[in-house]
């Protein structure tokens, strides 16, 4: 297969086959060569090293509040993309941080803990219905794409029968933060599905501010803080963000953590051995091949990184994916090691942006790995039939057969 050329690099080209297949030998090569590269085809920069990817992402003068009102590759309904931006992710402060502490308030790590046994139930269940053909299972089908889904649905109080209805509206959101161009017909698709996410979350609003339940969404109805409260589009914009964003990574986080986990046997057999070692396992398979891998800030002013200078108005696309395999962080970076110390990794972001529902999809994929490794000990995939998504924000994989054994 064909090198890619560090000189002339694009970002659209990390849609390219080879670079789905595996990004990482190419990310490596702009560390090493070019850290801060200039992307002539967009007026943007790739940044790929920890230190620097860290700096952008908790520097004021970059700006979060810069993909849907101005997105180069999005050209859909201006008035959705006006309600989108009130989401947190496209927010700095002061709006970020108020937006913020009110969802904080509905995600405490006491209130995530109490979840723990109703994520077991899902689990058991999920897998005990598992469809079984020729001996193996669509995981991505059949797990990872309905666990985060049922658990968000189920705290938030979604009814059952609408559950389904969540997967194709978060789908549509997806499509606008994949970081690929969208043909026409997908951006109508991507805003029909987000004025009916936006409608069903308006009725169901109405229906708990008259009749409060005992689950997340009656509680964010009611939040405060210092007399402030949430708008029912913040509100309604947040909850398309935290559905869709939190229920795509957590999937692309369950089917990449367990083919790595089946890809390297030795490490599989680890987590068999020791289930208690899966709160560090999710913390590498996170940074061995992080469900998102590119993020993105626009400068307020020019800055200086890397002996280069990011000019006014310019972006800068981080790549959490490069960041989490840097060598200056980590000791073997390519090696998968479920016992390695340091944690700190980017993939769920860095600074004030850090991702709010990290907790929860940490939670989700240490029970489920926990779980698959006592039921299945002798597990295995069929790479014949592997099939990856096709986006360059995202990283994760459409199909996924798996034995269960």
């Amino acid at each position: 297969m064909q090198q890619i050329s560090i000189e002339g690099l694009t970002y659209q080209d990390m849609l390219r086959p080879e670079m789905l297949a595996d990004p990482y030998p190419l990310f490596r090569r702009l560390r090493d060569e070019s850290p801060v590269h200039e992307d002539e085809n967009g007026g943007a920069w790739i940044v790929s090293r920890y230190r620097d990817v860290a700096f952008v992402l908790s520097d004021p003068r970059f700006s979060a509040a810069r993909l849907l009102d101005q997105d180069r590759d999005y050209d859909g309904d201006r008035p959705i993309r006006s309600a989108l931006s009130r989401q947190m992710l496209f927010l700095d402060p002061p709006d970020h941080t108020r937006l913020r502490k009110l969802f904080a308030k509905a995600f405490t790590p006491i209130r995530l803990e109490s979840l723990r046994p109703h994520i077991q139930h899902i689990i058991d269940h999920l897998l005990d219905k598992a469809e079984i053909s020729h001996g193996y299972i669509n995981f991505i089908r059949d797990f990872a794409v309905p666990l985060p889904v049922t658990v968000i649905a189920q705290i938030l109080g979604v009814p059952h029968e609408d559950r389904p209805l969540l997967l194709g509206w978060s789908g549509a959101f997806g499509q606008l933060i994949s970081g690929r161009r969208l043909t026409a017909e997908e951006v109508q698709e991507a805003d029909r599905g987000i004025r009916e996410f936006i409608g069903y979350f308006q009725d169901l609003i109405d229906k708990r501010r008259r009749h409060p339940a005992d689950d997340m969404l009656s509680d964010l109805v009611v939040v405060e803080e210092m007399g402030d409260r949430l708008s029912t589009e913040e509100l309604i914009m947040n909850l398309i963000l935290l559905l869709a964003a939190g229920h795509g990574t957590t999937t692309h986080l369950l089917g990449n953590g367990l083919l790595a986990l089946l890809s390297h046997p030795a490490e599989w057999q680890r987590l068999v051995a020791d289930q208690t070692i899966a709160p560090h396992a999710v913390s590498e398979l996170l940074r061995f091949d992080a469900p998102v891998q590119v993020t993105g800030r626009e400068a307020l002013e020019d800055v200086e990184l890397g002996g280069k200078i990011i000019r006014k108005g310019q972006r800068a696309r981080v790549l959490l994916g490069s960041a989490n395999r840097d060598e200056e962080r980590f000791p073997a970076p390519d090696r998968l090691d479920l016992q390695r110390s340091d944690t700190r990794v980017m993939s769920f972001g860095h600074g004030i942006h850090t991702c709010l529902g990290a907790m929860l999809a940490r939670l989700e994929a240490q029970i489920a790995f926990a779980e698959l490794a006592r039921r299945y000990p002798a597990a295995e995939f069929n790479p014949d039939t592997l099939q990856r998504s096709r986006s360059v924000s995202f990283r994760g994989l459409s199909r996924l057969d798996v034995r269960l054994s």
